[in-house]
């Protein structure tokens, strides 16, 4: 049998292993960033025919990574004041429906867009910038997406979150009413090649 000593040693050792376990759990639970919304001008286009008209691609696609995990860019000034941020966000394509001659697909059918989100990493630690409330592409749910070609060459969602629109409900932020009657509406315009495949 135990004596009274060695069973104190045992009940100091348990409790000691589930403190420093619950603390491992504490510190490993992931607390959302902090987030700083940036307003900016952006001209918006308040029908699917301007939207349309505006695009120079659309494109319907996927998100292979989830948002953490994408390409984070920020550029400074001199002073150290953040001068731009973006997110470059690979994407697969599931079907282009309006391209520029220009515009080649990779034959791997993935490609990287811009969305106007970043994260940026300072003393104080990480923050997550958003532009006008934008809500980030969610991991392998699918959306058609337009987009414009900016001085760079790359490909970045215009008209903010009426840019973008979820295709399969797996973007809990990004359904309901509101985003069916604007699906309705795009069906009408792409009526011949857009959603029928799906």
């Amino acid at each position: 049998m135990l004596n009274t000593s060695s069973k104190h040693v045992i009940k100091l050792t348990v409790v000691g292993l589930i403190i420093f376990l619950s603390l491992l759990l504490i510190m490993n639970i992931k607390k959302p960033l902090p987030v700083v919304q940036v307003e900016a001008n952006e001209i918006t286009f308040d029908t699917p025919e301007k939207l349309d008209a505006a695009a120079d691609l659309i494109m319907i696609a996927s998100p292979s990574k989830d948002f953490m995990d994408r390409e984070h860019k920020v550029t400074f000034f001199d002073d150290g004041t953040i001068e731009d941020y973006y997110t470059l966000t690979e994407v697969q394509v599931e079907k282009i429906i309006k391209a520029t001659n220009n515009f080649n697909l990779p034959k791997n059918n993935t490609f990287s867009i811009i969305e106007p989100v970043g994260i940026v990493e300072r003393s104080i630690g990480k923050r997550k910038l958003v532009t006008n409330n934008y809500v980030e592409l969610k991991q392998k749910s699918s959306y058609i997406m337009f987009l414009q070609q900016n001085s760079m060459g790359q490909y970045g969602i215009i008209n903010i979150n009426l840019g973008k629109f979820n295709l399969d409900n797996k973007d809990p932020l990004d359904i309901g009413e509101k985003n069916h009657q604007r699906l309705r509406s795009l069906k009408m315009i792409f009526s011949k090649n857009i959603l029928s495949t799906r």
